[in-house]
């Protein structure tokens, strides 16, 4: 089994409720919003052995809204594989099996899979909510993860949940549309955990080079403008306080970093 290399004690996350089964204790996660629920009852129902065996992760914005309090909206489904092998074959099963090859009934497709070099993509149903799905083929850096039984899938470790955000920032934070929701997202993980780790500055910073600094310096100068982050976090369906003190983390860790 892949496992993920980071030494804090509270990796991945620890935002668990405990269910008493039998005199034993079993993590469960409890969500506040609907359209959460939803999908976590998605993620019980995958075959998550096989998404472990091929180290298929998952990651992106929902995977960090579930575990930290729900501080936005969230409907994405993302998980990432940066293993050739492991790609090869998932790419395989959603061709000849469909969405039975990722979950148990009653997940069912809204349209066919699309498959490709860069990634798997669908919209799921379950429940009359469309989820939209997506395993990425992440060329870019590689990536270590762990089970999380509370939610009962593979998840990426910290540290690279961490780098992808900063990729990802580096990527679209100059698209409005996105509501810069990438500089959000590591400013709420930075609010539970102080610092970005240093191998996932080192592992972004040799996929994109200056360019992850330098989009950090230029979301933060954007964000400055608290008008334009209050749009964002009411696009995003967030406290808007929320996302003042998220960008303020952000701020601080930049600074700390680049002294931007």
């Amino acid at each position: 089994m892949a496992t993920a290399s980071c030494s804090s004690p509270d990796f991945p996350f620890l935002y668990p409720s405990y269910l008493g089964l039998g005199g034993n204790q079993v993590a469960i996660m409890e969500f506040r919003r609907p359209e959460h629920r939803t999908i976590a009852a998605a993620l019980r129902l995958m075959r998550a052995d096989f998404f472990l065996a091929n180290k298929c992760w998952f990651a992106g914005g929902t995977a960090i809204v579930m575990n930290l309090d729900e501080y936005r909206l969230s409907l994405d489904v993302d998980f990432l594989c940066a293993d050739g092998e492991g790609y090869r074959v998932l790419r395989l099963a959603a061709i000849e099996s469909g969405a039975g090859a990722f979950f148990g009934e009653p997940v069912t497709t809204l349209r066919d899979f699309r498959t490709d070099q860069y990634g798997i993509r669908t919209v799921l149903t379950l429940q009359d909510q469309a989820i939209r799905f997506e395993i990425v083929r992440e060329a870019r850096i590689a990536l270590e993860g762990t089970f999380d039984s509370r939610l009962n899938v593979p998840m990426l470790s910290l540290p690279d949940m961490f780098a992808e955000k900063l990729l990802a920032n580096a990527d679209r934070c100059q698209d409005r549309t996105v509501a810069y929701r990438d500089a959000i997202d590591l400013g709420m993980l930075l609010t539970r955990y102080v610092e970005i780790p240093t191998v996932a500055v080192l592992k972004a910073t040799e996929a994109y080079g200056q360019d992850i600094e330098r989009k950090i310096g230029w979301v933060l100068a954007k964000l400055k403008e608290e008008t334009e982050l209050r749009h964002a976090a009411s696009v995003l369906q967030m406290d808007g306080d929320l996302a003042v003190r998220a960008i303020a983390a952000l701020r601080r860790e930049a600074q700390r970093l680049w002294s931007v």
